[in-house]
């Protein structure tokens, strides 16, 4: 039996959780907007039309030599033409970095978070262990679905953990050269994440994170 103390403790962990969820739901609700600009092809139009006139712009100046753009063209051409928001970069821009913030907010589930006396729990091992397998049980009626869960989480803990919450040196796959060294992208690490499904159960996860926590706190 938890003593009421601890039940607020637990209820306001809880509370963390749906607030997490619910901004990875906002998150991705945008993300969804922004490919739906996309694909009217208005950002690649906007950026289309500003190339060609850099194009007419590097043609024009004095040192111009044919398939050698300069850096002093661009330079010069930007410092008085902006692109036009969104262009096409931006809305990639904008998809990848709040796929990477998803991560990083849904794994505030996940990894451990301190205590607050009387009000909210830490996020210990045990303490996920025991609420999620709880949450996941109510949420997922088969084997296959909760392994499809699971394999989500172990992919946004190693995002998270490897590369993007902390630089895990190995993970970068970093090459050293003589006038070149590689890396691998930050965003390499959430190319495998199925952020299409997560969006598909986030509302049915938030909503059984707060009928759950009004229950253990009853």
């Amino acid at each position: 039996m938890l003593s009421e103390k601890e039940k607020l403790e637990v209820k306001g962990r809880l509370w963390l959780w749906e607030s997490a969820v619910s901004e990875c739901k906002s998150i991705l609700k945008l993300v969804t907007r922004n490919k739906m600009e996309i694909d009217t092809g208005r950002p690649l139009q906007r950026e289309t039309v500003l190339d060609e006139k850099f194009q007419e712009f590097a043609k024009a100046q004095i040192d111009y030599t044919p398939g050698n753009m300069k850096f002093s063209h661009h330079q010069e051409f930007y410092a008085l033409n902006q692109k036009e928001f969104p262009c096409f970069t931006d809305c990639t821009s904008i998809t990848r970095y709040g796929h990477m913030l998803v991560v990083v907010l849904f794994c505030q589930i996940l990894n451990k978070g301190n205590f607050d006396e009387g009000k909210v729990a830490g996020n210990t091992k045990h303490f996920i262990a025991t609420h999620l397998n709880q949450l996941t049980g109510r949420l997922f009626s088969t084997k296959e679905d909760k392994e499809k869960f699971r394999k989500l989480q172990n992919q946004c803990l190693k995002a998270r953990d490897q590369m993007l919450g902390h630089a895990d040196g190995q993970a970068f796959n970093l090459e050293h050269g003589e006038a070149v060294s590689s890396m691998k992208m930050i965003s390499s690490c959430i190319d495998d994440i199925d952020f299409e499904y997560l969006s598909d159960i986030l509302e049915d996860f938030r909503l059984e994170i707060l009928m759950y926590a009004n229950e253990v706190s009853a």
